[in-house]
């Protein structure tokens, strides 16, 4: 496959005081141009353009109502209502060949959206990740309110509710959050799939079409004889009800506050939906539509859960004689599956330039509650891994790794050294290996930088890498990469990258692609 790949970064950043509020601003705007290879069993390959556009803007503004101003100027305490603003915002064009072309399936051509309705995120998207008015300070700095599009972290992965976070600071050394609100979708406005939760799909959904005798049914796509408008920005023939459920959410957390050496925190988050009934006229299909869902006998709940879990977390930092103790535990249960779905424990030993990290970790994949893939069953991994790092004149890292499966083991290790060779010259050497179930990897990399002016940086790494797959030894193969790369900074703050890449193995043949970037707000390395 060959590629060709143009990226323009423009990145501004920008802070302005005035005498009472400031605020900072960030954007950040990025064109590509490239081309993907699909593979053909009939005729030569197809080779689709993608042209994307995207747009970022993150905005912050403290001291709303210049409320801190005005104190200060009353000489009063800082103690009080602060009122800010967070945003960040997204958009995400697509205009090529990709996205807006048409496929061949027999002798009806259709549109690339009718096919993959997926492709309707990148093509005309408007994202919020988050945006929120703050409210700091209430009941003597004891409550802080949070409103609008919020994010919230688990430990293993970021959503985003539409509601309301207020956090509440009890008697020391304990803190209380609590949300609630609505779960953001890709339906949501101004959503973002990003945030949907693992195991949907907006492509092929289906209903459960009742049959001539209760129980004899078949879930068939939704047919809805709708008139095709050719519509550019969304699939004409994509329905998923049930994505368009509003998801109420709600959470609470216990953690410790203002503790220098160590943290805990104990929470909890449920999100449901109603259930999908009816789509349209219950005489609409041969027998009797009772609903999206089999419900002949009254069996579909008025709604339904989509997650629920409980999640625990603790850290310390403890600092005796030179030597850093930092040990750690998470864990995870998934009430809605009965299940241990994640959890990991270690502790980071560091004493002067060497540090030691064991580690065990645990996970299980868990789905949407609405999510056909609960139907199977997916094996759960635990792994046992031990990392060292060396810090001085040479950085060195080792990692070693095992794993394992229900009725399966894999391992490897993987170590790299890094080295300043003389004043202008750096060097980097990576080898890895990893083995058993799986399949076998075996290579290497090396790596080289040289500034041979202040203004200009060169760098160059080749790899090469053994594939073996345990289920067809006969397909062996040697895959490669070389990719060279330099940065020029024209002016301060203002750099032009450039980045060439070649691949090669006997499954992809060769690919290439190139990328150039216009950098306005660069900053090097120190």
């Amino acid at each position: 496959m060959r590629r060709a790949c143009i990226a323009a970064v423009v990145l501004a950043v920008s802070a302005t005081s005035a005498e009472a509020y400031e605020f900072w601003l960030r954007a950040q705007t990025i064109g590509q141009a490239y081309q993907l290879r699909s593979y053909r069993l009939v005729g030569p390959d197809l080779f689709l353009g993608r042209r994307r556009y995207t747009q970022t803007l993150a905005l912050r503004i403290w001291d709303v109502g210049d409320l801190a101003a005005a104190r200060r100027r009353a000489r009063l305490p800082e103690r009080g209502l602060r009122i800010s603003w967070q945003s960040y915002l997204r958009v995400d064009h697509d205009f090529g060949d990709y996205t807006s072309g048409r496929l061949l399936f027999g002798s009806v051509r259709r549109d690339a959206l009718d096919v993959f309705p997926e492709l309707a995120e990148t093509t005309a998207a408007l994202d919020l990740m988050y945006g929120y008015v703050e409210l700091a300070g209430i009941a003597d700095d004891r409550l802080t309110l949070r409103l609008g599009r919020t994010l919230r972290d688990d430990g293993w992965g970021t959503t985003a509710i539409d509601g309301g976070t207020l956090r509440g600071e009890l008697p020391p050394p304990l803190a209380i959050t609590v949300s609630g609100g609505l779960r953001v979708r890709a339906s949501s406005p101004v959503g973002i799939s990003a945030y949907e939760l693992d195991g949907t799909s907006g492509a092929a959904c289906r209903e459960y079409v009742e049959g001539a005798t209760p129980g004899t049914g078949t879930w068939q796509l939704i047919d809805r004889d709708r008139q095709i408008k050719n519509n550019r920005f969304r699939s004409d023939f994509e329905y998923c009800p049930q994505r368009d459920v509003r998801q109420p959410t709600v959470g609470i957390a216990v953690a410790t506050s203002r503790l220098r050496h160590a943290g805990a925190e104990l929470g909890y988050r449920r999100t449901w939906s109603r259930t999908v009934g009816l789509i349209g006229t219950p005489d609409r299909l041969q027998f009797t539509d009772r609903g999206l869902y089999p419900d002949e006998f009254g069996q579909a709940p008025a709604t339904g859960v989509d997650e629920e879990y409980a999640y625990a977390r603790a850290y310390a930092d403890i600092r005796r004689a030179g030597t850093t103790i930092a040990p750690y535990a998470n864990a995870r249960l998934s009430l809605l599956h009965a299940a241990l779905d994640r959890a990991d424990a270690g502790v980071r030993l560091a004493r002067g330039p060497h540090e030691l990290e064991p580690s065990v970790e645990h996970f299980l994949p868990t789905f949407d509650g609405d999510s056909i893939f609960n139907a199977f069953s997916i094996e759960p991994t635990t792994d046992l891994r031990v990392g060292y790092r060396y810090s001085g004149a040479v950085t060195a890292i080792a990692n070693a790794w095992l794993r394992r499966y229900t009725d399966a083991w894999a391992g490897g290790v993987d170590a790299g050294v890094e080295r300043e060779l003389a004043r202008a010259w750096r060097g980097r050497v990576d080898a890895l290996w990893d083995d058993g179930y799986g399949g076998r990897r075996i290579g290497g990399s090396g790596e080289a930088s040289w500034r041979p002016q202040p203004a200009l940086w060169l760098r160059g790494r080749a790899i090469v890498l053994g594939v073996a797959p345990d289920q067809d030894i006969r397909r062996r193969y040697i895959t490669s990469s070389t990719v060279a790369s330099a940065t020029w900074r024209v002016a301060d703050a203002v750099a032009l990258h450039g980045i060439v890449e070649a691949d090669l193995d006997e499954v992809h043949a060769l690919q290439t692609r190139a990328i150039a970037v216009l950098d306005l707000a660069f900053a090097p390395e120190p």
